[in-house]
């Protein structure tokens, strides 16, 4: 599989309307939105990383299975049963797809359009294929639990990652994503793994900027005291 580069050059495409009542509001706010888009910007390129890794695919080792993508030729789809329906990962998108439509509300990102899809799908979509009549990406009140079950496993994945490669791989990988020309990173690897976890517990949650200030001020509070 090739690195997952964001293509900054393509133009989102037009979201589709959401259909049907609201019920319940949102604690999701459009900046938090903005920085779930921006993490799955970043982790799309850690993914890549963590194919290549100098011990053998990552991937593989936390369980997917790996499968010819049906869309793009050459390149390759990772799927993982997860939480009553299936992860799926490709250079391309990411998401996550019940088996049953009732059985929750799915979850797609995709790279090129840098953007984050609620929909109703359990079949996972084809990579640069994708129905924009069935996804939906104004409606925050399907945007928030569509994105808590991805980023439940997101969390899961990142922690497995610590344990089994040390703090040392992410932060390698989020440097060289920092070296790119065309590289966006975004929180580093400590506090977007703080902020995923807030925001997959229901929790409530910062805007990244103000997580990011919030522990730089801490680290230049003196010591305290306790003599």
């Amino acid at each position: 599989m090739k690195a997952w580069l964001p293509n900054l050059r393509e133009k989102a495409a037009v979201p589709a309307r959401p259909a049907g009542p609201v019920r319940a509001a949102a604690s999701l706010t459009r900046g938090h939105l903005n920085d779930l888009t921006k993490a799955m910007g970043q982790q799309m390129f850690f993914w890549g990383r963590d194919v290549l890794h100098v011990s053998g695919n990552l991937l593989l080792r936390h369980g997917f299975e790996k499968h010819e993508s049906p869309g793009l030729k050459g390149t390759s789809c990772y799927r993982k049963a997860w939480a009553g329906g299936v992860i799926e990962l490709h250079g391309a998108c990411a998401g996550w797809y019940p088996l049953r439509p009732e059985s929750g509300i799915g979850f797609l990102f995709v790279r090129t359009d840098r953007r984050c899809y609620a929909h109703r799908e359990v079949q996972p979509a084809i990579p640069g294929q994708y129905d924009y009549d069935r996804l939906v990406s104004g409606d925050l009140n399907l945007l928030e639990p569509a994105g808590r079950v991805f980023s439940e496993w997101l969390v899961q994945y990142e922690s497995w990652i610590c344990q089994e490669c040390g703090a040392q791989h992410r932060q390698e990988c989020h440097a060289m994503l920092s070296r790119l020309p065309a590289g966006q990173p975004w929180l580093s690897p400590e506090l977007a793994l703080e902020w995923l976890r807030l925001f997959a517990q229901g929790s409530s949650v910062p805007r990244a900027h103000a997580l990011r200030g919030q522990r730089r001020e801490l680290r230049h509070l003196p010591p305290r005291n306790h003599g």
